[in-house]
């Protein structure tokens, strides 16, 4: 390996938005993240979380319903 070309890899402390803080090794000294393995519906076995996010997903279609985005017309 080259000196002096590669990052400081040292412990690591992970937050999460549940409030789950754990150490990990990485080159920061602090990462958020917004799901993880205690909150995440995979592992909890809730479907909570996923049912907001499909809220989002049709107000996002709602939203952008009438363009197409350069596209041709379909013709009928």
């Amino acid at each position: 390996m080259k000196k002096d070309i590669h990052p400081n890899y040292g412990p690591c402390k992970v937050s999460c938005a549940c409030g789950n803080t754990f150490e990990t090794q990485a080159t920061v000294d602090e990462i958020k993240v917004g799901v993880c393995s205690v909150c995440h519906p995979f592992y909890t076995g809730k479907k909570g979380r996923i049912l907001s996010e499909a809220g989002r997903l049709e107000k996002f279609n709602k939203k952008y319903a009438g363009i197409n985005y350069g596209q041709k017309e379909a013709t009928e």
